[in-house]
């Protein structure tokens, strides 16, 4: 058996800094039973995905017991087996189908069931939004020599998203399947863990990246910051899915923000070249009257400057609301 380092596929995409600590054998935060169940809830939910592909007619090499891992690690894992032995770690990941086309050839199928949130996070995004699942299909690829398929199953709906990854020849035909391009190369993913092996070989933490992720990573006390170290970890199933839903829609606010403003000025860029000071479109009614300056009293400047009794007499107080902080972390 060979004695170099090895990676699992799933693992390749995750935050540099986590993975040298999985590989310096720092403490993992424990996972909860919660955790776990829901882990192996979604693991069944593969077998729903498979069976939608097959009422869709397509033949499909079923997944099956990794021989491979157990007799050569012990471990029992599920999937077909697949590697990439480079000159300083191996690559060891399970593909959880393959598609068989018309022409024989074998495509490996990722199936991924995602919340509600995240599935529409998915659906606009890709795998841009996701670098994790972005790394570990990429080494998929690279193992398989193939295009790939990619399933995303919405866990509320049991609608899916169809993709075909990386035809750039464009050889793989499939109705209803639209065609998206890793944003990561396997060059990249080599160059990533040959630093993160450097930086084991020294025992230092490589610097953490900002990844979706973050919230799962269970090394993600390294990186808190010190106000926030030993806050308590809250692992209930409704709190964590209260906080992916908060991430996505914040997400989902910034990227509406930015598609609003766009179309704003493309809808007042047309008043101002067409000479058309109100028109409609498409159920919205336009109205540009030009520009204009908005006055405001400087509240720093009347408390510094008024009477106190004026101050007094000018201050009201509002309804009670709840005072409170929810930011996005940098772990």
């Amino acid at each position: 058996m060979s004695n170099k380092s090895i990676y699992q596929m799933s693992m390749v995409g995750q935050c540099s800094r986590a993975l040298v600590a999985w590989r310096l054998k720092y403490d993992p935060l424990p996972q909860s039973k919660i955790d776990i169940d829901k882990l192996n809830y979604y693991s069944r939910l593969e077998a729903i995905a498979a069976a939608q592909l097959l009422d869709l007619g397509y033949r499909i090499e079923p997944t099956t017991k990794c021989l491979t891992c157990l007799e050569r690690y012990g471990i029992e894992r599920y999937g077909i087996h697949v590697e990439i032995d480079t000159p300083l770690f191996l690559l060891v990941g399970h593909l959880d189908r393959r598609l068989i086309l018309d022409d024989d050839r074998r495509l490996p199928v990722e199936i991924k069931s995602l919340g509600k949130s995240s599935w529409h996070k998915f659906q606009s995004q890709q795998l841009s939004g996701f670098p994790s699942y972005a790394g570990q299909e990429c080494a998929y690829l690279e193992a398989e020599k193939q295009p790939g398929i990619y399933w995303v199953l919405n866990r509320d709906t049991g609608d899916p998203l169809k993709y075909i990854v990386n035809d750039t020849k464009d050889t793989v035909k499939l109705d209803g399947f639209d065609k998206i391009t890793l944003p990561i190369t396997f060059d990249q993913i080599l160059d990533k863990l040959n630093l993160v092996e450097i930086d084991v070989q020294s025992n230092t933490l490589s610097e953490p990246e900002e990844s979706g992720d973050c919230f799962w990573c269970r090394y993600k006390y390294l990186c808190a910051r010190k106000d926030e170290r030993n806050l308590a970890v809250v692992t209930s199933s409704i709190v964590v899915e209260a906080a992916e839903t908060y991430k996505s829609a914040d997400d989902l606010e910034k990227q509406s923000k930015e598609m609003k403003d766009e179309a704003r000025d493309i809808l007042l860029f047309h008043c101002k070249q067409s000479g058309i000071e109100k028109y409609k479109c498409s159920g919205l009614s336009v109205s540009f009257r030009g520009t204009r300056v908005k006055t405001w009293l400087d509240e720093s400047v009347i408390r510094k400057e008024a009477p106190p009794e004026l101050i007094r007499l000018a201050e009201r107080k509002s309804e009670p609301f709840p005072d409170y902080t929810i930011r996005r972390t940098k772990e």
